[in-house]
């Protein structure tokens, strides 16, 4: 799915933040890194349905390395032209759903937000509102899911990992929260391997400094970024009249 919107990224003022900046490359962490224990957790269905038995099983014997033509002679001693399934298929069925959960372990998801002015989220993602938040044009290529905030974990049959590309529903356990999250108004990119560094699913659009921004580290920023002139500069700035924060376009500088 396409954002018809700005996705944000809150930052603390830190030496990544200075390398993002620089190289136009993000960290895509594993789950196992989040804040929250329960992401990406998963209501685990290991069945297989029967529609699914025979891309299942290729799947498989791809991965164990063996050429297409073994893989048409396994097929036909594995499962008859009825749909019936010899017993070794047990077994190539337990070893998919060992690798499925290998599969979930190691995704990597690059997450960002709809909103720039959550006063929470400036507290924890940003250095307490001494960081900045940027503001990502979402390339045309990528796909970016809208997170759902649910009361419990979504079941998910491991079958549907090895579809060929995402969904919504395919995914639906990567892009599920507990509500009590609801505040973050979260997307997310998923890549097949996380932990690692790769470019920036976007361009860069707005940069917005925090509250307690020094004007230094705000000077720094724009030095490293004063060869994109389609930048437009932001400040947070406290509301007068209620307890929020509020975006102030920042005069040009020469």
């Amino acid at each position: 799915m396409k954002p018809d919107q700005l996705l944000y990224k809150y930052c603390p003022y830190n030496e990544y933040l200075l390398e993002t900046l620089i190289t136009k490359q993000v960290w895509f962490s594993k789950p196992e890194t989040f804040n929250d224990p329960f992401d990406c957790h998963l209501n685990f269905d290991d069945t297989i349905p029967p529609n699914k038995y025979e891309k299942c099983v290729r799947w498989q014997l791809k991965r164990e390395g063996r050429s297409e033509n073994q893989i048409e002679i396994d097929i036909k001693k594995l499962i008859s032209k009825d749909g019936v399934l010899n017993n070794d298929v047990k077994q190539i069925i337990d070893n998919i759903a060992a690798t499925t959960l290998d599969i979930i372990r190691n995704i990597g998801v690059y997450c960002l937000s709809e909103m720039n002015t959550n006063v929470t989220m400036w507290s924890h993602y940003a250095g307490n509102h001494s960081g900045l938040c940027f503001g990502v044009l979402i390339s045309e290529d990528v796909f970016a899911e809208k997170v759902s905030y649910v009361p419990e974990a979504p079941k998910v049959n491991f079958s549907e990992l090895l579809d060929d590309g995402p969904t919504q529903n395919d995914y639906k356990w990567i892009f599920s929260k507990h509500h009590d999250w609801q505040y973050e108004n979260e997307w997310r990119i998923v890549v097949r391997q996380g932990n690692q560094l790769l470019p920036l699913p976007g361009q860069i659009q707005t940069v917005i400094f925090g509250l307690r921004m020094d004007k230094r580290k705000r000077r720094i920023i724009q030095e490293i970024l004063k060869c994109e002139t389609d930048i437009q500069y932001f400040e947070m700035i406290k509301n007068p009249n209620f307890l929020q924060l509020n975006v102030r376009k920042m005069e040009a500088t020469t």
